[in-house]
């Protein structure tokens, strides 16, 4: 597809880096710009910075950055192109005649996500016509809007999805590939879904991926899901995050449940902040997905051992990934269903302010399981298992008091524990920007000077009367100042995302920390001059250098004695312009 500059400008000046990624991450205002925890790693104290008056991003942790359109392909994973266009029509702004999606996956794509929009469509009609599925949601209190929210609906026996799809024309290997049929023995071709409710899983754009069904009566499996699909891959998802998104956002807490009734019976009465996993345990990407928007969850599975180690597994994960995490038990055989349905929201609610920290959860766990806790041999088994938990929180008065906690249940010294733990390396986040902080080290006051100076629309003229192209010479700086310089040549602004586009990778990484990182110092015409005059300096010393190390080279050779002299008369005229910086 071809989109011109001009279009490609007008979208990155609509859409505000800060209006964008607020919409996944909970941003806080640190100075001008803004802090959080970084949505591509794991992370516990915020290293992810944005910035509306330089419309860019910048993680000082795992190195990720760039402006709106780097944001949203990392994000929703997708091409430049498709970064532009999923803006564009997010934000109202009409496609120019140019734009044309010519390649064959995207058609494809675009082909099969219409494919599961009618099949959506078509089990939400069928559901309307089935007095027994009606009456089975009836009979656990689905209400009608609910229904409706959810796009709940009901395949019937029969291949019916099957022959309605082949009406519309669509072809069986397309209908395959979608996941909505599947071959049996005989080599025939049958609907995957028969006498289901059945549950549509969404993107986070509304688009019907994927679906959950539930048995209708006595059979087995009792919940069938989707297999894996060019559109759906069941380990990146939450049911149904594209609807509660934004109610765990303001309420800055998610409750992670199993089923899909233990979703829309919770969001019936009101507690909308719900999510679940799809068939599947928890997963890396599903946790980082919920990650965009809170860090704070409370675990609410199943009460019996399979919902329990569930819940263990998903603790770890999330103490990995920076998460808060609490563990909501309900009373034995209930669920988030059964328990509101008949205990109603009130109860829920006051379960849910009793929940226990995810340490109180696994050390009675590990009480429980133990045959004698409480005996010598016990004790320090279970200090063993808990060990790894305390290690993971990374407040130390928080952790103190854990400790305490843990000492005062188990009856011993809390010393002890913390003996243990000193044996044992702290459990942290690994930071990938390594090579970033590297790179950043080597840059002088006086270039993090300049830097900022011409991103400042006060202080750019100013800056630019100072900048000459062998200043930067050699430094970790050097494309980017000469990048600078023919912006300004041909008369543009001097704006990091403009710079982005001039320069390579690795110096993309260099200028956006530098960026958002200020020099340290207020601006002022002196500073800048300053600054300069110091850039100067240092690169008449290194010409000073070369010099010696050619007159080095050259003695002992009688020959060049005559070049030696010519040597050390340029020497001495660099070393007097230095002392003339010196003295100005």
């Amino acid at each position: 597809m071809r989109l011109s500059d001009v279009f490609i400008d007008r979208v990155r000046e609509v859409v505000s880096v800060v209006g964008l990624i607020s919409g996944y991450v909970r941003l806080k205002k640190s100075g001008k710009d803004y802090a959080a925890l970084c949505p591509f790693h794991h992370e516990k104290t915020p290293s992810f910075m944005v910035s509306e008056s330089k419309q860019i991003f910048k993680c000082f942790g795992c190195g990720a950055g760039g402006d709106v359109f780097g944001f949203i392909m990392r994000m929703e994973k997708l091409t430049f192109p498709e970064s532009i266009l999923y803006l564009a029509e997010r934000h109202g702004i009409p496609l120019p005649q140019t734009a044309r999606k010519d390649e064959a996956l995207d058609q494809k794509q675009t082909r099969f996500f219409e494919i599961m929009e009618s099949a959506c469509c078509f089990f939400q009609d069928t559901l309307q016509r089935s007095n027994d599925a009606l009456r089975y949601l009836q009979d656990r209190q689905i209400e009608t809007e609910t229904i409706k929210k959810f796009r709940v609906g009901y395949a019937a026996v029969g291949s019916q999805l099957l022959q309605e799809l082949q009406r519309q024309g669509l072809g069986l290997e397309e209908i395959s590939a979608c996941g909505l049929v599947r071959k049996g023995d005989s080599g025939q071709f049958f609907d995957r879904f028969r006498n289901r409710i059945m549950f549509p899983i969404h993107d986070l754009s509304g688009r019907t991926i994927a679906f959950g069904g539930r048995i209708l009566g006595d059979g087995k499996p009792k919940y069938l899901n989707s297999p894996d699909t060019v559109l759906y891959k069941k380990s990146n998802h939450l049911y149904p995050l594209n609807i509660t998104r934004d109610d765990i956002r303001r309420k800055d807490f998610s409750v992670l449940v199993e089923g899909y009734f233990d979703c829309l019976v919770p969001y019936q009465h009101g507690i909308r902040n719900v999510v679940a996993s799809l068939g599947t345990s928890l997963t890396q990407n599903q946790t980082r997905l919920l990650g965009r928007y809170t860090r704070n969850v409370i675990i609410n599975y199943d009460p019996d051992l399979a919902g329990t180690a569930a819940a263990m597994r998903s603790i770890d994960l999330f103490l990995e990934m920076g998460f808060r995490a609490n563990v909501l038990q309900l009373p034995q055989g209930s669920d988030p269903d059964t328990f509101l349905r008949l205990e109603g929201r009130k109860a829920y609610l006051e379960k849910m302010k009793s929940s226990q920290s995810y340490l109180d959860f696994a050390l009675a766990r590990f009480i429980s399981q133990h045959k004698n806790p409480f005996g010598p041999r016990g004790k320090e088994e279970i200090v063993s298992k808990i060990l790894p938990y305390l290690g993971k929180i990374p407040n130390r008065i928080e952790r103190a008091e854990y400790v305490t906690r843990v000492a005062s249940c188990l009856e011993i010294d809390g010393a002890l524990i913390v003996a243990e733990m000193n044996k044992r390396p702290r459990i942290g986040n690994v930071q990938s920007g390594l090579n970033l902080h590297r790179m950043e080290d080597k840059v002088t006051p006086s270039e993090a000077v300049l830097i900022n100076a011409l991103f400042d629309s006060e202080w750019t003229k100013v800056a630019f009367k100072e900048l000459e192209a062998h200043l930067f010479e050699g430094l970790s700086t050097e494309r980017i100042f000469e990048a600078a310089l023919r912006l300004y040549s041909e008369s543009k602004k001097t704006s990091v995302v403009n710079l982005r586009g001039l320069v390579a990778e690795d110096d993309q990484d260099l200028l956006e920390s530098l960026a958002l990182r200020e020099s340290g110092f207020p601006l002022s015409e002196e500073l800048i001059k300053n600054s300069a005059l110091a850039l100067r300096k240092k690169q008449y010393e290194r010409l000073s250098l070369q010099i010696q190390n050619k007159i080095q080279s050259s003695k002992g050779n009688d020959s060049d004695s005559a070049r030696t002299d010519e040597l050390l008369v340029e020497k001495e005229k660099i070393h007097k312009k230095i002392r003339q910086l010196e003295s100005t």
